[in-house]
């Protein structure tokens, strides 16, 4: 009977008809799941507003779904009565039904925190992320976020840069990378830390899950941090929920001219922390988390000056670099390599480069 109620609700994770709103629906109105086999087929068509034919596969979801299927899913996935799912999800409204996974599960028993924000981050977003990621990982946290392009991935890349631990939620099936240029990234969280979803595999990137999927970011993490949002971004949607289901709100301030912070500083108006540093994430959050104190690395005296005209807000070109040393743009050139493998500065597309926090004065 237990392995037929686990795979009861695996099942129900591969029908896409069964939103979250309508698992809420069977949670308000059986005792059990189990217990929904003897409603009447009408009954559910009429609860759910759904079709005949999906009223019949919510009765009886196992002749909807092949034995093979199911018994490849055993293994890779977390059902909602699964002792290992993760307790803080289990607590909001509308919980997926089953976990499918990809890499380390054992990290979802771990503290969460979310880093979240948009695509198309500012230089002094991804820094802003990277460094977040990195303190909140090292004082202990699982970085967690929604593996997209920008502060997504600059969150999910630092947290395993500086030997922490993250997770990366889809929109998609985990057996999907979604965006493509996230392949090198989504292998490598899968190797070292943890790939999640409540689609099943083959789920394509439809427009729809996304907003779904950022209740579960907000859902398994403690608090959830805003890095850079437009007015209309995605993020806020995450950082609605984290409010809804009792979460920390967090929000890191930034330029009033820059259409990419407007987001953040909404949600900061509205009662959203504002986060200067790790620190103040920190003491929100229950438990007793501590920033790891080092000293920051200096870079070899031949090499501060031209660390010196770089800024960790906006990126300077090559040749500007050159023109404010008085410098030859190949010496400039080859002093940036140092630095860039040194980690002091960061090269982004088109011959830019970015100071990294951490980077000295």
């Amino acid at each position: 009977m237990q392995i037929e109620n686990r795979d009861r609700l695996i099942a129900y994770s591969l029908f896409p008809f069964l939103t979250p709103a309508r698992t809420r629906l069977l949670r308000e109105h059986f005792d059990s799941f189990e217990t929904i086999a003897s409603a009447s087929a009408k009954f559910l068509g009429a609860l759910l507003s759904v079709t005949p034919e999906q009223a019949e596969a919510v009765k009886n979801p196992l002749t909807n779904v092949a034995e093979e299927k199911l018994a490849s899913l055993r293994g890779c996935t977390i059902p909602l009565t699964d002792p290992d799912y993760p307790a803080l999800l289990s607590e909001i409204i509308d919980p997926p039904l089953a976990l499918h996974y990809r890499g380390n599960r054992a990290l979802l028993a771990s503290p969460c925190v979310a880093i979240v924000g948009s695509r198309r981050a500012s230089p002094y977003g991804i820094n802003v992320a990277r460094h977040l990621a990195c303190q909140l990982a090292q004082a202990g946290l699982t970085v967690v976020s929604g593996l997209a392009l920008g502060i997504d991935a600059a969150a999910h890349e630092a947290a395993l840069d500086c030997g922490g631990r993250t997770i990366a939620v889809l929109g998609t099936g985990v057996d999907l990378t979604y965006p493509r240029s996230n392949a090198k990234l989504f292998r490598r969280i899968e190797a070292e830390a943890l790939i999640l979803s409540e689609f099943g595999p083959g789920t394509p990137p439809l427009p729809e899950n996304f907003p779904i999927r950022n209740r579960v970011i907000s859902g398994l993490s403690l608090g959830t941090v805003i890095v850079e949002a437009t007015g209309r971004s995605g993020s806020l949607i995450t950082a609605r929920m984290a409010a809804e289901q009792g979460r920390e709100v967090f929000a890191v301030p930034g330029s009033i001219f820059f259409a990419g912070t407007e987001g953040t500083h909404r949600l900061i108006q509205y009662g959203a922390k504002l986060v200067h540093d790790a620190g103040d994430v920190l003491d929100e959050l229950p438990g007793d988390f501590k920033l790891k104190e080092c000293e920051p690395k200096k870079p070899p005296a031949e090499l501060q000056d031209v660390l010196a005209v770089l800024s960790r807000e906006e990126a300077s070109h090559i040749d500007s670099i050159a023109r404010r040393l008085s410098c030859a743009p190949g010496a400039v050139a080859e002093s940036l390599l140092q630095l860039e493998l040194g980690g002091w500065v960061r090269a982004l597309p088109g011959g830019r480069y970015v100071r990294v926090p951490g980077s000295g004065q």
